[in-house]
């Protein structure tokens, strides 16, 4: 027995050891990965760029600034689509970056499309959006933490007066973000996605035997509503339409 807890505690520590290295050697790696793209992309070799910075995403997907460099690449590439997917990625990662919601906005726009709705100011799109739905759920979740904690020390501490404003803030601020990322939650779509091929059909229902009722331009973004054998149902944000469009068609952003 004793012997085995001493095999247990050395494969331990030797993980704990080796696992900065190990994730040295990984980031290292991407950088490496990156800088190489960079420089396809520098020198105009933008199939290249888009190749390797791919590949760089795919180590690390939550990373907004890969994903912002392979939109650039893929929209240099005329893939204007899979370009809005990239930004898109990007945006939702870091919407208050002002070079990915640029890059995103223009590449819309080449797709018929704005980012910000008619009608709303853009200082209030900007400060809605200031922050993730991952941000506000952690900035949610962390004030109400500190409400429960504090509440739990002033019960035990017999309701000392010092506790009142800790209390006070932390109900604020929770429910300030627990609205805020409610809000958002609601009017942002479910499920995501982009059309990707020149002109996608779309159909009164899931298979080429239906018939097309329009058609919608690369690059328009569109909620996915559900799936069928190869077919997607697909709402266009901008006009409200829906129907059904070949999976080959759309990729989804999230």
């Amino acid at each position: 027995m004793k012997n085995k807890i001493m095999k247990k505690t050395s494969i331990y520590l030797f993980l704990f050891i080796i696992s900065p290295a190990l994730l040295s050697n990984s980031l290292f790696a991407q950088q490496n990965l990156a800088a190489q793209a960079r420089q396809k992309y520098d020198t105009g070799d933008f199939s290249a760029a888009t190749l390797l910075f791919q590949n760089a995403v795919n180590k690390s997907p939550n990373n907004p600034f890969l994903q912002y460099d392979l939109g650039n690449a893929l929209f240099k590439s005329g893939k204007l689509g899979e370009a809005i997917v990239a930004y898109q990625r990007a945006f939702d990662l870091m919407p208050r970056n002002s070079d990915i919601r640029y890059n995103l906005a223009f590449a819309l726009n080449r797709a018929g499309e704005n980012l910000i709705p008619s009608g709303v100011p853009p200082i209030l799109f900007y400060l809605f959006y200031w922050l993730s739905l991952k941000e506000l759920s952690g900035a949610f979740w962390l004030f109400v933490w500190i409400l429960l904690l504090s509440a739990g020390i002033w019960i035990k501490l017999k309701k000392p007066a010092s506790l009142r404003p800790i209390m006070g803030f932390a109900f604020i601020f929770s429910s300030v973000f627990g609205i805020w990322w409610g809000i958002r939650f609601v009017l942002e779509p479910d499920s995501l996605g982009v059309i990707v091929t020149q002109t996608a059909e779309v159909r009164s229902g899931p298979g080429e035997s239906f018939s097309v009722d329009f058609t919608a331009p690369e690059g328009r973004r569109v909620e996915i509503l559900s799936e069928s054998s190869g077919w997607i149902e697909v709402g266009l944000l901008k006009e409200g339409s829906r129907g059904w469009v070949s999976s080959k068609d759309v990729e989804k952003v999230d």
